[in-house]
């Protein structure tokens, strides 16, 4: 369903993932934006961020509120997004949301 993610950018402190894609039967000159929530991926059980600290887990659940909460201290300044990981989660999630998929724009 994905054919490239073209940019994408990690803002720590939104705890959120901008990325630009074409989707396969997008030609070169259009491109479509979003965005996303860190929370949101994880949820689905993708884990997008690399260069995290190997001692910790990276999520805490929070029983009392049901809240998924990303351990700041996991992220160094050196952390990265895996491109894979994130088209495999743009893949699924607009597969399980169609109505979602936002308009190609010419780029």
């Amino acid at each position: 369903m994905i054919k490239e993610i073209v940019e994408s950018y990690y803002n720590q402190k939104t705890q959120a993932i901008q990325v630009s894609f074409r989707m396969k039967d997008d030609s070169d000159d259009y491109i479509r934006e979003d965005e996303f929530e860190i929370d949101i991926i994880e949820g689905m059980g993708y884990y997008v961020i690399e260069g995290l600290n190997d001692d910790e887990y990276p999520i805490t659940y929070e029983e009392d509120t049901d809240d998924i909460i990303l351990n700041d201290d996991y992220i160094n300044d050196d952390c990265s997004i895996d491109e894979s990981e994130l088209s495999n989660f743009l893949s699924e999630y607009y597969e399980t949301n169609p109505k979602k998929i936002p308009p190609s724009e010419l780029f």
